[in-house]
């Protein structure tokens, strides 16, 4: 019998394999050489000055994306459980990553070797071959998409983006909105959102005031209002392109 976490990790594997293309024998071998480690808040999964030679597959928790930018790190993803990140799949052995990734909050990692990643690939179909390297195509095309996005616009409009996209990966739906149920500081938001923490802050007491957002504890409630046209200028574009994903009962 599987523990929870192994047997979540093949759920999620699963449902991920399936748009992958990876078949059904390539899914249990995964589950089965996979190894699972844990990770504090906070704590390093891995650097740039390590190597990348692990494939890693998020099963629980949230999981910060960093780049290298000038003297410091500067973040680029919050990833969600049934996500790999740092994609890796043919590293040469011992070559360093380009991105480093932490907890962002406890969470729980399925480990497999780029090694073994690559056989898999290698003995699949040819048609699955092609399914399985698009993935990573689209991946890092939605990740890029979502950045680019980010250019040229009124921080305003840059923090409403990031924050469609945290209730996209992270929301969960309630009576009068979504709220985004990760913790999060001003000081995150500005790192995502690309300013600093006090203009964040004072950004974020805005949308209060205008009813757009609303505290709970640590996470950030959406509320219905923003979700309405009326306050995103390109709402259509977003919603097309699935940087803002409406809750369920408005698409009804």
């Amino acid at each position: 019998m599987l523990s929870v976490p192994k047997e979540q990790f093949r759920l999620l594997i699963a449902e991920t394999g399936r748009r992958m293309g990876l078949t059904d024998v390539a899914v249990a071998e995964l589950v089965r050489r996979a190894q699972l480690g844990r990770w504090r808040k906070g704590q390093e999964i891995f650097t740039t000055d390590d190597a990348a030679d692990l494939v890693n597959f998020l099963v629980s928790g949230a999981v910060k994306v960093t780049c290298p930018a000038g003297n410091g790190m500067v973040g680029v993803q919050l990833v969600r459980p049934g996500q790999f990140f740092g994609l890796n799949w043919y590293a040469e052995r011992g070559r360093p990553r380009l991105f480093g990734a932490s907890a962002f909050t406890d969470c729980t990692v399925a480990m497999v070797t780029s090694e073994m990643m690559a056989v898999l690939i290698a003995s699949a179909p040819p048609q699955s071959v092609m399914r399985i390297m698009s993935y990573s195509w689209r991946a890092l095309s939605r990740l890029l998409h979502e950045k680019c996005s980010l250019l040229g616009l009124r921080l305003e409009e840059r923090l409403k983006r990031e924050l469609g996209v945290l209730a996209r990966d992270f929301g969960r739906e309630q009576d009068d909105g979504v709220i985004i149920d990760v913790p999060l500081t001003h000081a995150d938001l500005a790192e995502f959102a690309i300013a600093s923490r006090a203009n964040v802050a004072r950004v974020m007491k805005s949308f209060e005031r205008n009813g757009l957002v609303a505290r709970a504890g640590r996470k950030v409630f959406l509320t219905s209002a923003f979700f309405e046209r009326e306050h995103n200028p390109d709402f259509d574009l977003l919603v097309q392109s699935d940087l803002l994903r409406l809750p369920s009962r408005q698409l009804a």
